[in-house]
């Protein structure tokens, strides 16, 4: 993949004259946004560069392996340090985002400072005003992937050291099912292949990221699988819905329900996925949705809850009670699923 020269001697200008680099995700970071910061942070410090990661919130415990977790300042909890940080930067990293209310509390602050910022995202329609220098490709896996051909165009990929290949690895594993989907084009692989050639331990990562559950976070399956999933066979869909008490039951923690919204797909015949998490009791609910084949869970998302994504795995909002967002869901899918399958 290559870019425009103009975007790739823009960044390294920028980036070669910053004298302090503030890498930002989104808020509710998963593997991609964690993995594509560490990755970029990873590279930074190989080459010198002054950089720190700043998150809106908690950082998932799976992910707190990588080279680098340890560092990383969350608005949430440290607020102070976090603005120090902003207030210090000349340049903004935003990654796997493309408009700055995606990164929560922290959108107002970084809105209002005169650093330059890049955007590096791989979610379709980006906000004009989310950055001065945007990368935005739709048809990479991940935000990671990206970063890597990004990295490959600068010509710096001799600096990816093992840190830094871990986390890139991580992050398109995780955006992708373990390659399950969003993942049909070879140069997925050929990333994959350079990342593995930089020495990584594939099987470390994979049991950090999928095989080191906490015993909450597996009972709380249990539950999803037992209690809290239901199927619309005449719709080929399922959905899974969490209350605020079943989440505290179980002492969750971010990431604890990462990746249970594709264990419906694995049913037979079922073709669409949904997951509705209560955040804030009869006020906020997070929606995911995964699907199969060509069923576009994105224009759904964006039409009915507010969010977006891509063709097979998307993500939305539902400000509301639980019970209305599994109502509108019940209601609006049927006209959805058969004007798709009109079109």
């Amino acid at each position: 993949m290559t870019f425009k020269e103009s975007q790739i001697s823009r960044l390294r200008e920028l980036i070669l004259k910053s004298e302090s680099i503030v890498l930002i995700p989104h808020k509710n970071s998963d593997g991609d946004a964690i993995g594509s910061i560490l990755g970029w942070w990873n590279l930074f410090k190989q080459k010198g560069i002054e950089a720190t990661v700043v998150v809106p919130d908690a950082v998932p415990d799976n992910l707190q392996w990588m080279n680098g977790a340890k560092d990383i300042v969350v608005h949430e909890s440290n607020p102070e340090k976090s603005k120090e940080a902003l207030n210090r930067a000349d340049l903004l990293f935003l990654m796997d985002f493309n408009d700055l209310k995606r990164c929560g509390d922290l959108a107002d602050i970084v809105g209002s400072l005169k650093a330059s910022r890049v955007m590096i995202d791989h979610h379709p329609d980006p906000s004009s005003d989310t950055a001065g220098l945007m990368f935005s490709e739709t048809g990479v896996s991940s935000t990671c992937e990206l970063s890597y051909h990004i990295i490959k165009n600068l010509d710096w990929q001799d600096d990816v050291n093992e840190g830094s290949a871990e986390s890139f690895y991580s992050g398109i594993i995780t955006d992708t099912g373990s390659l399950s989907y969003n993942s049909s084009h070879p140069r997925t692989y050929l990333v994959i292949a350079d990342l593995v050639g930089k020495g990584i331990d594939k099987d470390k990562i994979h049991k950090e990221l999928f095989q080191s559950n906490s015993e909450n976070r597996m009972r709380l399956l249990g539950h999803v699988l037992c209690n809290r999933l239901e199927l619309l066979e005449t719709l080929e869909a399922a959905y899974i819905a969490l209350s605020k008490e079943d989440l505290e039951e179980h002492d969750y923690k971010p990431g604890d329900t990462e990746g249970f919204v594709n264990y419906p797909l694995g049913i037979k015949g079922i073709e669409i996925s949904a997951m509705f998490t209560e955040k804030e009791k009869d006020k906020f609910v997070k929606v995911s949705l995964r699907s199969r084949n060509d069923m576009p869970v994105n224009l759904y998302s964006e039409k009915y809850f507010s969010g977006g994504g891509h063709i097979n795995a998307a993500g939305g909002e539902w400000n509301g009670t639980l019970n209305g967002a599994i109502d509108h869901f019940k209601k609006t899918l049927p006209d959805f699923i058969n004007q798709i399958r009109k079109s």
